[in-house]
């Protein structure tokens, strides 16, 4: 785990170094051409300017590949078994929460985690702060640490209520019309909303592509942190550091297959 992280946290680094790197180069025409009374009178330095201009490439990037995978496999009927199902179709195999979590790992928003990882790679997922995670639940089960706690102990979204005006693609929606109001469902927003249409969100259990987000109601939007792949990685490697002093061990959790299930599911089952 711990060779993957650093292996894959290089990559970050290198790949946020290109960024930065080069937008000096690629701000720095378009703004002399400026005229000099059009320039604003508080201009930030150039130098934040471009590393502002990196840090909205790499968000859109990141936003951009959660989408493109969610796309890609809104209708498979298994993570490794893409036989498609029809619109609406169910998928017993490849639920909800395991769903938004691929697609968060192929933005490398999952440290340590692939898209093409086996599921029980999901299921007890050791995050760098110590924690087993089951990145395949969404309903809340006391003895599991699921993906809405990943999302919120990693830092990498904040939950913000019911406001899906402000849904832009790649946040999640999670649905809470479980029993007593509880989490029950999520999806991956694929298109925020537009002067005459909703946002659309990509989902599964029942196979959905840009379904509508009033489907997924009752429901809170999780949006993504500014820079979250910088965010969450930054996170990985400071829990990583700490851990290995041997500080601020994380809670373990039960890691026994749950509910007799030979393939682990969300109780709660399909919503939408």
């Amino acid at each position: 785990m711990h060779r993957l992280l650093g292996r894959r946290l290089a990559a970050t680094t290198l790949a946020t170094g290109v960024l930065l790197a080069t937008a000096p180069a690629l701000a720095a025409p378009a703004f002399a051409a400026q005229p000099a009374a059009t320039r604003p009178h508080h201009a930030a330095p150039a130098g934040h300017s471009a590393a502002h201009s990196a840090a909205d490439v790499l968000d859109a990037l990141t936003r951009a590949t959660e989408v493109r995978y969610a796309d890609a496999h809104w209708n498979w009927t298994a993570w490794n078994d893409s036989t498609p199902v029809a619109f609406g179709g169910d998928q017993p195999n490849y639920q909800c929460a395991e769903f938004v979590a691929r697609s968060m790992a192929a933005a490398g928003l999952i440290p340590g985690l692939g898209p093409n990882d086996p599921q029980s790679a999901y299921f007890t997922y050791q995050a760098p702060n110590g924690k087993v995670y089951d990145l395949l639940l969404i309903s809340d089960l006391p003895q599991y640490h699921n993906l809405y706690d990943y999302l919120m102990d990693s830092g990498v979204a904040q939950d913000i209520g019911d406001h899906p005006e402000l849904a832009q693609p790649g946040d999640i929606v999670v649905t809470y019309a479980g029993p007593g109001g509880t989490k029950s469902h999520t999806g991956l927003v694929a298109q925020a909303a537009t002067a005459t249409s909703e946002a659309t969100v990509d989902g599964h259990n029942h196979a959905r592509i840009d379904f509508g987000y009033h489907y997924f109601a009752p429901s809170h939007l999780v949006r993504l942190v500014p820079d979250a792949a910088l965010e969450v990685w930054t996170w990985a490697l400071q829990q990583q550091a700490l851990h290995a002093s041997g500080a601020g061990v994380g809670s373990p959790r039960t890691q026994s297959p749950r509910l007799g299930s030979p393939i682990p599911s969300d109780p709660a089952g399909p919503q939408v």
